[in-house]
């Protein structure tokens, strides 16, 4: 992340390298100009290859009337100043900043963003150039977003960029490296007869040398039209380069397992053994590691006998010191770029570190506390339950997205699932190590799983309600090793040994009074413990064994799969298909209905509408926060989205 800040100018570049500035400004002339009489030879034997086709595209908000949307914001990747003021990159769109960290604004998808989570920042040739995790890079003017996209070798994964006096410097994780110039994007650094680069994590520029760390492949260094490789076996403490700093005359090289430095005669020597370094930084004269595991580090030369230690002196920080710190200097401050904002770091006498909130969100609200959506559910009073895969469950207010209660602990996370309609609790979540259920207030009251409750499987993926006459009612426990249906505190279980089509569950729902039962290999009916028929794509119209998603609507029982689209059972036994969805990955449980639509969420196809009445689909993709839609809820008026990328809120108008 280092890196990002020192490519804001070419003079920060200068300036780094004290009183030798002269005579560096002097190789860097010479860098650029061998830098250009190598492109020539680059773009000859491109020629001859295939060049690389790279498109690019003025980008449009969309018609975001009547759609609102709730993003996580708080896991900074990238910061710079750009016209005056701080442009943050987030999981949740682009936040400017003011001086002292307000926000003043925010980028979202409904603004024209293709994608929400942006990776990079740099500023070059009065632009400010975004990366994205699957939309490429982006190039914005203040006012307006054009978007470049790498379509030939295709990439989409921006990890780095460096902005030097003649060339923007693009590393995809995904893909190689590239350069532009302010008009053409070409790759001058990668020579074609060199070891080819892939994975890159990192770029730093010096005098005349371009050095480029990747994920797996170690250091790269262009020099004068040629590219040299040093992987880990000429000294670098692991393959996996995650960043570099110019400090004492020297590059250091961070990695996950330890820190190296490039001699004077290119030599690579081991500094520390410190494990999980992402970051690296120079401030006020030292060197400083930000650790993924939580913390900041001073970097000093160390002894022989210190470097046989396993890590560094404990004197990283305080138990309250944020995880995953990607470093950054901007001005006099060295700021901690972390999962939940950004800090002010301050280096104390005796060796430990204060730390600051710097960023201050725009209004008081509390945000999402992720973005990766699983599963959404209303209680009673209708407040919105918002499940999550790592950071537990938020309780929202629907109206303002403000979050009223948010839960987490070490059984509350990885939530597949949320049931607001069992006798058991006002709410249930299924999860990866069982069920928890919850009072009203979002208190966890009890917790379910193989050896209190003889579920057959802790990974629970759904839980269904089933009516049984006059008797108490049950519940259907969908696992990975079976079924369970839990009545009266008492389990009962069916496997593939019984007669489902795998052991392996996703979604259940009752239909004509018949529970049916969806899994990895085809749908089973069951008539109380017993299974009657299966339908699989061997027997049957079905159109992929892997059943993802159920819903019962009016008298049929539409059926979602993880490949093959939508398909409904019909009263007479029939499976009939929709071609229109044809080859389409349906996430686990995202299907819901109002009456009149059928709602369907896809992994990459965005959100599916199907008019009921008049029998047509259509794709809904218009600002959604990401494709990628896991999770539905309906309410009388509106519409709310669960994506891997936040959450949205559609007023039902927009689906007239």
């Amino acid at each position: 992340m280092s890196v990002v800040i020192r490519s804001l100018s070419s003079r920060t570049l200068r300036l780094s390298l004290g009183p030798a500035a002269l005579l560096v400004a002097a190789a860097g002339v010479w860098f650029w100009w061998s830098a250009r009489r190598a492109a020539q030879e680059v773009r000859l034997a491109a020629a001859a290859a295939g060049q690389p086709d790279i498109r690019s595209m003025p980008l449009s908000a969309p018609d975001t009337s009547g759609v609102v949307l709730w993003l996580d914001t708080s896991d900074i990747q990238a910061l710079v100043e750009f016209r005056g003021q701080l442009y943050a990159a987030t999981n949740g769109g682009l936040l400017v900043l003011s001086a002292d960290g307000r926000v003043v604004r925010q980028l979202t998808p409904a603004d024209g963003l293709p994608d929400h989570a942006l990776t990079a920042l740099a500023v070059f040739r009065d632009r400010l150039f975004i990366g994205t995790r699957t939309a490429g890079l982006l190039e914005y003017d203040g006012t307006k977003l054009i978007r470049h996209e790498f379509r030939r070798p295709p990439a989409v994964h921006v990890s780095c960029l460096l902005a030097t006096p003649d060339y923007l410097i693009i590393g995809l994780l995904d893909g190689g490296l590239y350069d532009f110039d302010g008009s053409v994007f070409a790759q001058r650094f990668q020579p074609p007869q060199a070891t080819p680069m892939t994975g890159i994590t990192a770029l730093h520029a010096q005098g005349t040398r371009l050095y480029v760390g990747t994920l797996a492949q170690g250091l790269f260094i262009w020099r004068e039209g040629s590219l040299q490789h040093l992987p880990p076996a000429s000294g670098l403490p692991s393959p996996h380069v995650t960043d570099f700093a110019w400090h004492d005359g020297h590059l250091y090289v961070a990695t996950d397992a330890g820190i190296a430095r490039l001699t004077r005669d290119e030599q690579l020597e081991l500094v520390s053994r410190q494990a999980n370094v992402c970051s690296l930084a120079v401030h006020q004269g030292k060197l400083y590691a930000g650790l993924v595991v939580g913390g900041v580090v001073e970097v000093q030369p160390m002894t022989e006998a210190m470097l046989r230690a396993a890590r560094l002196s404990p004197a990283q920080a305080s138990a309250k010191a944020p995880r995953q710190v990607r470093l950054a200097v901007v001005g006099e401050r060295l700021l901690a770029l972390t999962p939940d904002g950004v800090q002010v770091v301050s280096p104390k006498a005796n060796g430990g570190f204060e730390w600051e909130r710097f960023d201050r969100p725009g209004s008081p609200r509390q945000r999402l506390k992720s973005g990766h959506v699983t599963s959404l559910a209303f209680d009673a009073t209708g407040r919105l339950w918002v499940g999550t895969f790592e950071q537990g469950l938020d309780i929202l207010d629907p109206e303002t997205g403000d979050v009223l209660r948010h839960v987490q602990d070490e059984t509350v996370r990885e939530i597949n699932y949320l049931c607001a309609t069992s006798r058991l609790s006002p709410m249930l979540a299924a999860t990866s190590q069982g069920i928890v259920a919850f009072e009203s207030n979002g208190r966890v009251v009890r917790r379910y799983d193989t050896a209190s409750s003889m579920l057959i499987g802790n990974a629970v993926s759904h839980l269904c309600p089933v009516n049984s006459g006059s008797g108490p009612a049950a519940l259907a426990v969908a696992t990975a090793k079976g079924l369970t249906l839990w009545q009266d505190g008492i389990g009962r279980s069916l496997t593939a040994f019984h007669g489902l089509p795998s052991n392996y569950l996703y979604c259940c729902a009752v239909h004509d009074s018949r529970l049916y039962v969806g899994t990895l290999a085809g749908l089973a009916e069951l008539d109380g413990l017993r299974v009657v028929r299966t339908w699989r794509t061997d027997n049957a119209e079905l159109p992929a064994n892997w059943i993802s998603a159920l819903l019962s609507v009016d008298g049929l029982l539409y059926v979602g799969t993880y490949g093959g689209g939508v398909c409904a059972l019909h009263p007479n036994g029939d499976m009939v298909r929709f071609p229109e969805t044809k080859g389409i990955e349906v996430n686990l449980n995202a299907m819901a209905t109002d009456g009149e639509r059928l709602y369907v969420g896809t992994l990459d196809r965005g959100l599916l509408v199907y008019d009921l009445r008049r029998r047509q689909w259509r794709v809904w993709q218009s600002g959604l926060p990401s494709s990628n839609v896991t999770a539905l809820a309906v309410r009388p008026d509106a519409l709310f989205v669960g994506t891997t990328g936040g959450l949205a809120r559609i007023e039902r108008y927009r689906f007239e």
